[in-house]
Protein backbone atom coordinates (compact mmCIF):
# COMPACT_ATOMS: atom_id res chain seq x y z
CA UNK A 1 0.00 0.00 0.00
CA UNK A 2 1.20 3.10 -0.61
CA UNK A 3 -0.04 6.82 1.42
CA UNK A 4 -1.36 8.26 -1.30
CA UNK A 5 -3.85 4.91 -1.55
CA UNK A 6 -5.30 6.24 1.51
CA UNK A 7 -8.87 8.03 0.70
CA UNK A 8 -8.98 11.69 2.34
CA UNK A 9 -11.89 13.33 4.38
CA UNK A 10 -13.99 15.91 2.50
CA UNK A 11 -12.45 19.19 2.61
CA UNK A 12 -13.08 21.71 5.60
CA UNK A 13 -13.80 24.34 3.14
CA UNK A 14 -11.28 27.76 2.96
CA UNK A 15 -12.78 29.89 4.86
CA UNK A 16 -12.31 30.34 8.92
CA UNK A 17 -12.85 33.19 11.03
CA UNK A 18 -11.67 34.49 14.66
CA UNK A 19 -14.82 35.47 16.41
CA UNK A 20 -14.62 37.09 19.32
CA UNK A 21 -16.70 35.64 22.09
CA UNK A 22 -18.99 38.74 22.42
CA UNK A 23 -18.90 38.73 18.84
CA UNK A 24 -20.86 35.37 18.49
CA UNK A 25 -24.30 35.89 18.86
CA UNK A 26 -23.89 38.90 16.71
CA UNK A 27 -22.30 36.81 13.59
CA UNK A 28 -25.07 33.88 14.21
CA UNK A 29 -27.59 36.88 13.54
CA UNK A 30 -26.01 37.87 10.67
CA UNK A 31 -25.77 34.33 9.52
CA UNK A 32 -29.44 33.69 10.24
CA UNK A 33 -30.59 36.97 8.66
CA UNK A 34 -27.88 36.65 5.44
CA UNK A 35 -27.79 32.66 5.12
CA UNK A 36 -31.09 31.34 6.87
CA UNK A 37 -28.80 29.37 9.42
CA UNK A 38 -30.67 26.49 10.39
CA UNK A 39 -29.01 25.77 14.00
CA UNK A 40 -30.47 22.56 14.76
CA UNK A 41 -30.62 20.46 11.16
CA UNK A 42 -32.34 17.07 11.58
CA UNK A 43 -28.77 15.20 11.41
CA UNK A 44 -27.71 16.67 14.67
CA UNK A 45 -27.94 14.77 17.62
CA UNK A 46 -29.62 17.66 19.91
CA UNK A 47 -28.17 18.96 22.86
CA UNK A 48 -26.45 15.64 25.40
CA UNK A 49 -24.39 17.80 27.90
CA UNK A 50 -24.98 17.73 31.09
CA UNK A 51 -24.58 21.48 32.89
CA UNK A 52 -21.88 20.24 34.46
CA UNK A 53 -20.57 19.21 31.25
CA UNK A 54 -20.93 22.64 29.68
CA UNK A 55 -19.32 24.20 32.66
CA UNK A 56 -16.56 21.99 32.70
CA UNK A 57 -15.48 22.81 29.42
CA UNK A 58 -16.21 26.19 29.36
CA UNK A 59 -13.93 26.49 32.41
CA UNK A 60 -11.39 24.44 30.23
CA UNK A 61 -11.61 26.80 27.56
CA UNK A 62 -11.44 30.23 29.81
CA UNK A 63 -8.30 28.53 31.05
CA UNK A 64 -6.31 28.51 27.78
CA UNK A 65 -6.94 25.12 26.33
CA UNK A 66 -6.62 24.83 22.45
CA UNK A 67 -8.88 21.89 21.77
CA UNK A 68 -12.54 21.87 20.75
CA UNK A 69 -12.18 25.55 19.32
CA UNK A 70 -13.28 25.40 16.24
CA UNK A 71 -17.04 25.48 15.35
CA UNK A 72 -18.09 24.21 11.52
CA UNK A 73 -21.17 24.70 9.07
CA UNK A 74 -21.81 24.77 5.70
CA UNK A 75 -23.72 27.39 3.32
CA UNK A 76 -23.21 25.92 -0.52
CA UNK A 77 -23.81 29.64 -1.56
CA UNK A 78 -20.94 31.29 0.96
CA UNK A 79 -17.93 31.24 -1.30
CA UNK A 80 -19.75 30.57 -4.35
CA UNK A 81 -22.09 33.90 -4.20
CA UNK A 82 -20.28 34.98 -7.84
CA UNK A 83 -22.07 32.13 -9.88
CA UNK A 84 -25.52 32.87 -10.87
CA UNK A 85 -26.67 29.13 -11.27
CA UNK A 86 -25.93 28.45 -7.22
CA UNK A 87 -29.45 29.10 -5.75
CA UNK A 88 -29.15 30.67 -2.10
CA UNK A 89 -29.39 27.85 0.44
CA UNK A 90 -29.53 27.45 4.19
CA UNK A 91 -26.40 27.25 6.18
CA UNK A 92 -26.34 24.62 8.62
CA UNK A 93 -24.83 23.75 11.70
CA UNK A 94 -22.39 20.62 11.31
CA UNK A 95 -20.24 20.28 14.51
CA UNK A 96 -19.67 21.87 17.97
CA UNK A 97 -23.40 21.98 19.09
CA UNK A 98 -22.27 21.06 22.38
CA UNK A 99 -19.49 23.41 22.44
CA UNK A 100 -21.54 26.71 20.76
CA UNK A 101 -24.74 25.56 23.33
CA UNK A 102 -22.11 25.99 26.57
CA UNK A 103 -20.54 29.22 25.15
CA UNK A 104 -24.06 30.72 24.56
CA UNK A 105 -25.35 29.79 27.89
CA UNK A 106 -22.29 31.13 29.50
CA UNK A 107 -23.00 34.51 27.94
CA UNK A 108 -26.94 34.72 28.61
CA UNK A 109 -25.60 34.51 31.67
CA UNK A 110 -27.21 30.92 32.67
CA UNK A 111 -24.76 29.19 32.88
CA UNK A 112 -21.58 30.05 36.01
CA UNK A 113 -17.59 29.29 35.10
CA UNK A 114 -15.99 29.09 38.16
CA UNK A 115 -19.28 29.87 40.47
CA UNK A 116 -19.45 33.58 38.97
CA UNK A 117 -22.00 34.56 35.90
CA UNK A 118 -20.45 36.16 32.60
CA UNK A 119 -22.42 39.65 33.78
CA UNK A 120 -20.48 39.25 37.20
CA UNK A 121 -17.18 39.33 35.78
CA UNK A 122 -15.48 42.96 36.28
CA UNK A 123 -13.01 43.53 33.75
CA UNK A 124 -13.62 42.48 29.95
CA UNK A 125 -13.52 39.33 27.70
CA UNK A 126 -10.06 39.52 25.73
CA UNK A 127 -9.98 39.45 22.08
CA UNK A 128 -6.95 37.81 21.73
CA UNK A 129 -7.02 34.11 24.01
CA UNK A 130 -11.28 34.32 24.56
CA UNK A 131 -12.30 33.67 20.57
CA UNK A 132 -13.35 30.96 18.68
CA UNK A 133 -13.13 29.95 15.44
CA UNK A 134 -16.01 29.58 12.63
CA UNK A 135 -15.39 27.30 9.79
CA UNK A 136 -17.68 27.85 6.76
CA UNK A 137 -17.62 24.92 4.26
CA UNK A 138 -19.41 25.01 0.93
CA UNK A 139 -20.08 21.61 0.18
CA UNK A 140 -23.23 21.52 -2.76
CA UNK A 141 -24.26 18.39 -2.02
CA UNK A 142 -26.59 17.26 1.46
CA UNK A 143 -24.63 13.47 0.82
CA UNK A 144 -21.60 15.56 1.31
CA UNK A 145 -22.65 17.22 4.17
CA UNK A 146 -23.58 14.42 5.56
CA UNK A 147 -20.71 12.09 5.26
CA UNK A 148 -18.33 15.08 6.50
CA UNK A 149 -20.60 15.01 9.72
CA UNK A 150 -19.87 11.29 9.94
CA UNK A 151 -16.29 11.91 9.10
CA UNK A 152 -16.09 14.01 12.45
CA UNK A 153 -17.89 12.32 14.05
CA UNK A 154 -17.37 8.49 14.12
CA UNK A 155 -13.49 8.42 15.20
CA UNK A 156 -12.34 8.17 18.79
CA UNK A 157 -14.07 7.54 22.16
CA UNK A 158 -15.37 10.01 24.73
CA UNK A 159 -13.62 9.40 28.77
CA UNK A 160 -15.56 8.08 31.05
CA UNK A 161 -16.06 9.44 34.59
CA UNK A 162 -14.12 6.35 35.84
CA UNK A 163 -11.30 7.08 33.45
CA UNK A 164 -10.89 10.67 34.00
CA UNK A 165 -10.89 9.85 37.97
CA UNK A 166 -8.56 6.76 37.27
CA UNK A 167 -6.11 9.34 35.55
CA UNK A 168 -6.53 12.02 38.65
CA UNK A 169 -6.09 9.62 41.21
CA UNK A 170 -2.66 8.86 39.57
CA UNK A 171 -2.06 13.04 39.38
CA UNK A 172 -2.69 13.19 43.44
CA UNK A 173 -0.23 10.19 43.50
CA UNK A 174 2.39 12.20 42.32
CA UNK A 175 3.49 14.37 45.14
Amino acid sequence: MKFSDIPTFISSGNYEIDVPLDSIKRQLKGFEENYGLELNPDFQRGNVWTKEQQIAWLEFFFRGGKTSRVIYFNCPAFNNCWNDSIIPSTMVYVDGLQRLTALLGFLNNEIPIFNTYYKDFEDVLRNATHSIKFNINDLMSRKDVLKWYIEMNSGGTVHSKDEIDRVTKLMNECD
